[in-house]
């Protein structure tokens, strides 16, 4: 019997070892209601649930998500956003890599050690565009009119639209018309509240699970 009760410990401690070895990401704060969508199967996100390379979380319309990469990077997904992990890779014997899509919604980020040691493979696609980091903080919008906007509050970010690059520096903003009309100027402090208030802050009323983590407020 306990030659039997050992193998089936250490049969689940290979299991959480193998599972947690495919782990990228960890769901550190969640506000309303999410999904991470995983090789055509719909999983109800959770509070410490761990993400992989491939997934995609959709969150709902009152909702929004804080998730921390194993280099440090947070990314924070908006209300009825969806974002999706193309490929991730950081660790020993492994080159750091870290390409996101964004397809609806609104993100922020704040890079970690990869934006640090190889910011030209942090890249985040949104549509037609590709944005590019040069250690930094920023913030994209995608309009239900496809118009595009993306402001970088620390650093600077290149955003490559029709093979043209363009490098957004700290306290500017990209802004990309749903007619394709570009536009580069300064923001203002209370642009950022404006855009924390639409995309971000959620109704307490309506307010699902949350997290004690200040940086999700």
């Amino acid at each position: 019997m306990k030659t039997i009760i050992k193998l089936s410990v250490l049969l689940i401690l290979l299991l959480s070892t193998n599972i947690f070895a495919n782990a990228v990401a960890t769901i550190t704060a969640l506000k309303g209601s999410a999904t991470i969508e995983r090789n055509d199967t719909d999983i109800k996100a959770l509070l410490g649930d761990k993400l992989e390379q491939k997934d995609t979380v959709l969150t709902k319309k009152n909702s929004k998500l804080q998730m921390i990469f194993n280099d440090e990077t947070i990314i924070t997904v908006g209300k009825s956003s969806n974002f999706s992990i193309d490929e991730y890779l950081f660790g020993e014997n492994q080159k750091p890599l870290a390409r996101f899509e964004i397809l609806k919604g609104a993100m922020k980020t704040i890079t970690g050690k990869i934006g640090k040691i190889a910011p030209q493979k942090f890249t985040l696609k949104a549509k037609t565009a590709l944005i590019g980091i040069r250690g930094t903080n920023f913030i994209v919008i995608l309009g239900d009119d496809s118009s595009l906007e993306t402001y970088c509050t620390r650093g600077a970010i290149s955003v490559t639209l029709n093979k043209q690059i363009y490098v957004v520096k700290q306290g500017f903003v990209l802004i990309v018309s749903h007619h394709g009309k570009i536009e580069l100027k300064e923001f203002s402090s209370e642009d950022l509240k404006n855009i924390e208030k639409r995309h971000f802050k959620i109704s307490k009323s309506k307010e699902g699970k949350v997290s004690l983590d200040s940086t999700l407020k």
